[in-house]
């Protein structure tokens, strides 16, 4: 495995877990998992296609990815229903 993708990986974790701890109610952690993932790919496709998204570090800009991952998961609970607990 490159360290490109593992660190891509380590990202998606991250933002998943991160968003968990903040917004607790909000989505389920297939749906943080997805959006980070997309929040990781989207922020790297900004970042080659206007060459800014702040230092590289190997294959990855870390800025632009976690910029990415931050907007589509707070989009993403914007956009979720709260989870309801049980009874």
């Amino acid at each position: 495995m490159s360290p490109g993708l593992g660190l891509a990986i380590l990202f998606v974790l991250i933002g998943t877990t991160a968003s968990a701890l903040v917004m607790p109610r909000r989505g389920s952690f297939l749906l943080s998992l997805l959006l980070a993932a997309a929040g990781v790919v989207a922020g790297e496709l900004v970042a080659i296609a206007t060459r800014v998204g702040g230092p590289q570090l190997g294959a990855l800009h870390p800025v632009a990815d976690a910029v990415g991952v931050v907007l589509f998961e707070v989009t993403g609970a914007v956009l979720a229903p709260a989870r309801r607990r049980g009874p």
